[in-house]
Order: structure tokens, then C-alpha cells, then sequence
């Protein structure tokens, strides 16, 4: 700004014009900006959700909106499954990859704001899991192999049998 415009605006005060909304960039706060954010986050999960077939009760989602220095927001999304675990557990890289492109086709600009995306697994204390190898019901260290070992050498027997057979010249009539 030159020097004269500054003497202008002073002496005119009230009467000059306010500075147009591109001169300067309104500072918004990180709230008003995370809620558009937490809800795009939101119904492309449920999206994403629906197109997998899982349960809207399975996973909930959890979003912070943070700010780094003063210079960028963004936000962390946690996704917590609640239900189906022992099921949704081997999808889990799959599932979060087309969240992913789910949510850069809605937003393009999810690239940058998206800061990190985090899984929790809320298991049921009291129901049923696996049993640790020790307290499985013990068997004979010897009857697995054995049973191998017989299976093995009445396949290669039978092998042998039908190559013999093969081989076996013809009688001439």
C-alpha cells in the first residue's frame, strides 16, 4: 500500500470502503472447521460401510481435529470396532484402503487434513477366546507325524505301483 492510499484512508475513517474478504483470510476457529470435517468422516464411513455389507453397530468412529502450530488443522480418526471382530479382523488393510479412497473422492483435499487413522478393538472380557497351546487338549507328539509318515509311504507305494504298471511290457498275442 503507497504511501498516499494510507493518508486517504485515514482522513476518510469511516467513509472508506472495508477491506474485501480476499485481502485478508478470515481466521476461522479450528472447531467451525472440524465439524464439516467429523461429518464428511462420518458418512463416508457409513458408505463405506454399507458397500462392505458390515453392521452400522460394528465400528464407531471417533475424530480429533487438531491444529499444528498455528499454520494447518487437522484431524485424527479413530475407528473402534465394537462387534465381529474375530470376522472384520483379516478385512481390516482392506477396508481402510477404500475408506481411504472413499473419502479422497468425497473431499480431494482429505489428503491433507486426514493427519492419521487409528483402529481399537473392543473385546468382550467375558466371552469366549482361543485357548493358548498350554491349555489346549493335550496329544501324543508322536501320533501326528506317524500318521504323516504311513500316509506319505502308501501314496509313493501306490505311485510306484502304477509307474510299474506302465512300464510293464505288454504280452504279445
Amino acid at each position: 500500500m503507497s504511501l498516499l492510499d494510507r493518508l486517504f484512508r485515514r482522513k476518510l475513517g469511516a467513509a472508506a470502503a472495508p477491506p474485501s474478504q480476499l485481502d485478508e483470510p478470515a481466521q476461522e476457529p479450528v472447531s467451525s472447521r472440524s465439524v464439516p470435517r467429523r461429518e464428511v468422516v462420518h458418512v463416508v464411513l457409513r458408505e463405506t460401510m454399507r458397500q462392505h455389507a458390515i453392521p452400522m453397530d460394528w465400528i464407531e468412529c471417533r475424530t480429533l481435529g487438531v491444529v499444528q502450530s498455528g499454520q494447518s488443522s487437522g484431524t485424527y480418526v479413530t475407528l473402534i470396532v465394537k462387534g465381529g471382530q474375530e470376522r472384520l479382523l483379516a478385512y481390516v488393510p482392506a477396508f481402510q484402503a477404500s475408506f481411504r479412497q472413499a473419502l479422497l473422492r468425497f473431499d480431494p483435499l482429505a489428503s491433507e487434513w486426514l493427519r492419521g487413522l487409528a483402529w481399537q478393538f473392543d473385546f468382550d472380557p467375558a466371552a469366549p477366546g482361543p485357548q493358548p497351546a498350554s491349555e489346549a487338549e493335550p496329544t501324543r507328539s508322536g501320533d501326528a507325524p506317524a500318521d504323516a509318515d504311513e500316509e506319505l509311504a502308501s501314496d509313493l507305494q501306490a505311485l510306484y505301483a502304477i509307474r510299474d504298471a506302465a512300464l510293464r511290457p505288454t504280452p504279445r498275442e
